[in-house]
């Protein structure tokens, strides 16, 4: 189910939001705090959340900061009735997915919903793309490792033989197998997937 968090320390706003989300078939939790928020959410995808920008204990450009200190990647929505330029600024740089000013139209806020929402599917399917990356690459032996960052680079068999003390034919079976476990058919693809795992 799509989720949305609603973090606002007005809670007449926070509830009616959530309220009118849980209608439209959205399940929903409110924070009246972001700290209780980074203390109990658990992170759930797809999701968004509905960030007010100024609250007591917490700016919501602090919080969107503290979240991706934290490796948290819930695209967020700023909602908001007081602001500053500098302020949206600073959250559209750290990723923010829309900033919507008090009184907004539900309109532009189911948009502004679902645009986050896609986001973070896509953000799910690229992590889950990385995890399935190093979860083949670990599978390598260090030797194997070895030979996989020199035919990256470009070297033949022959030139990482010379390099490494072993035959050719040695480097070959190396070869084979890295490809095998690594569920590419070419060098170019093997380059490619290291280079997204910041091993080339």
């Amino acid at each position: 189910m799509k989720h949305v968090y609603v973090i606002d320390d007005n809670d007449v706003v926070a509830t009616a939001l959530s309220d009118t989300l849980q209608r439209l078939g959205y399940s929903t939790e409110v924070y009246n705090d972001p700290l209780v928020f980074l203390q109990e959410s658990m992170p759930v995808s797809p999701a968004v959340i509905l960030l007010d920008m100024r609250m007591p204990s917490m700016t919501g450009v602090a919080l969107q900061k503290r979240l991706m200190e934290i490796g948290r990647k819930t695209p967020i929505v700023f909602i908001s009735g007081e602001w500053q330029s500098s302020e949206i600024v600073l959250g559209m740089k750290q990723g923010a997915v829309d900033f919507l000013f008090k009184p907004f139209n539900l309109e532009d806020l189911l948009t502004a919903i679902s645009n986050a929402l896609e986001k973070d599917k896509l953000n799910s399917h690229v992590l889950a793309e990385q995890l399935t990356l190093r979860e083949r690459y670990n599978s390598l032996t260090a030797r194997e490792k070895e030979v996989c960052a020199l035919l990256a680079e470009g070297l033949l068999s022959k030139q990482i033989a010379i390099q490494l003390g072993i035959s050719n034919a040695t480097i070959k079976v190396h070869k084979s197998r890295i490809l095998e476990k690594m569920q590419v058919s070419s060098l170019q693809q093997l380059a490619l997937d290291l280079r997204q795992l910041g091993q080339h």
